[in-house]
């Protein structure tokens, strides 16, 4: 029989990002998410820079301990759902007439041009009907993704040096979204809110699908850098004061008394600050420019009532407070609905502190999980060849003189 056939295959979720890479695999067991396989490793600087990979070599070789980590020596072929850089996409909903799918597919990539500031015949194109925010009569709204080939290809071309075949690619914020559903609080309008490695995203969701999302430097990263020159620390520690400490005294800093561990905590705090009501006023800054923007009914204007924080840098103590506050809205940590089955593996330490830092990987785990479990779907997407201008299920993109001919 065919390999690809057999459905006994290992799916992963699998993140890169700037500073780690992270892999993930789940089994459902009597209606329970289960982490059967997991791993996190950090990434020398500068492999992974803003999305585009500089060393592809050490990139594979770090997959290739990744994997083994995770995964173990067995040498079966393993596949994986991979996230794309949220900083090289370009996601816009756009209005169209109510078509049938060929003519819909035509039109979009004609009006595509005008939302995409590249060539079309350099981007994978990507789109899906959703729910209007409105009714809208003969219309409907069109989510349209793209992102350059450049970047896809390369990510393709070092996983398959790793070991590792893509059977799905998708966007941070479309992995995240997905984990903050499977957790049952994904409540529209939602603002999630993802403190990734290396950079944040804000993710603006709502009649059922990602709406817009927004990017800021503040990351995970960042407040290691600013709590290991603040208190003279090296980034283990860093992140321990991070977990630990944060910001969590934020309201009675000031009458603190200096000394002991009030000593780090203020310095912790004076350093962080500045930063994060900065950050908060971008956040209200997006959302604002969201609902002033998209065609809101004037009622739901009002309905940013909550807010999920997740990503490596919402494990800051006390974050979700002073976000709270500053936002005027409720502000959770997305709790994901995941055990860890350390009767499989060893090395879930990454999960045990904080879940809610694994969310893009959760995500990407997830949609591998339906994978395995879909025979149809199987059956679909793991025979792609490696690299495939298929590989993303993406449309096959024509400029306007090749569809006019």
């Amino acid at each position: 029989m065919i390999d690809f056939l057999n459905l006994s295959k290992e799916v992963y979720g699998l993140e890169i990002t700037d500073t780690h890479v992270r892999m993930m695999r789940l089994e459902r067991q009597q209606g329970r998410l289960n982490a059967i396989a997991a791993g996190c490793l950090p990434l020398e600087g500068g492999i992974v820079k803003n999305g585009d990979i500089y060393d592809e070599k050490k990139l594979a070789i770090a997959l290739q301990k990744l994997i083994i980590q995770a995964a173990g020596k067995k040498k079966s072929k393993r596949y994986a759902v991979i996230s794309l850089p949220e900083t090289k996409a370009f996601l816009q909903v756009i209005d169209m007439p109510r078509l049938n799918a060929e003519e819909l597919r035509a039109a979009i990539v004609f009006e595509a041009e005008n939302y995409i500031p590249l060539p079309l015949e350099k981007v994978y194109l990507d789109f899906e009907k959703v729910s209007p925010v409105l009714l809208r009569g003969n219309r409907c709204e069109v989510a349209v993704t793209a992102i350059p080939r450049e970047t896809v290809d390369s990510y393709v071309g070092v996983c398959d040096v790793a070991g590792l075949t893509p059977i799905a690619m998708e966007l941070e914020s479309q992995a995240a979204v997905r984990a903050a559903r499977e957790s049952k609080n994904l409540q529209a309008p939602i603002v999630i809110i993802k403190i990734g490695d290396a950079q944040s995203s804000i993710i603006v969701y709502a009649a059922g699908s990602i709406r817009a999302v927004f990017s800021s430097p503040v990351s995970n990263h960042f407040f290691l850098e600013k709590i290991s020159s603040a208190v003279g620390v090296e980034a283990a520690r860093a992140e321990m004061l991070k977990f630990n400490y944060g910001i969590e005294d934020f309201q009675c800093s000031a009458s603190l008394p200096d000394d002991g561990d009030n000593a780090e905590k203020k310095k912790i705090f004076e350093a962080l600050m500045p930063c994060l009501v900065d950050f908060s006023q971008q956040v209200k800054k997006y959302i604002r420019y969201y609902q002033t923007h998209e065609n809101f009914a004037a009622q739901d204007k009002e309905d940013f009532k909550k807010a999920l924080i997740c990503g490596s840098g919402s494990s800051l103590k006390g974050l979700d407070e002073f976000l709270s506050f500053k936002l005027g809205i409720a502000v959770e940590r997305l709790v994901l609905p995941i055990g860890v089955d350390l009767a499989h593996f060893k090395n879930a330490d990454f999960l045990k502190n904080g879940a809610h830092g694994c969310a893009v990987v959760a995500g990407l785990a997830m949609r591998a999980l339906a994978i395995e479990s879909d025979e149809n779907e199987a059956k679909e997407i793991l025979p792609v060849p490696v690299p495939s201008k298929n590989l993303l299920q993406r449309i096959e993109i024509k400029t306007k003189t090749q569809a006019k001919k």
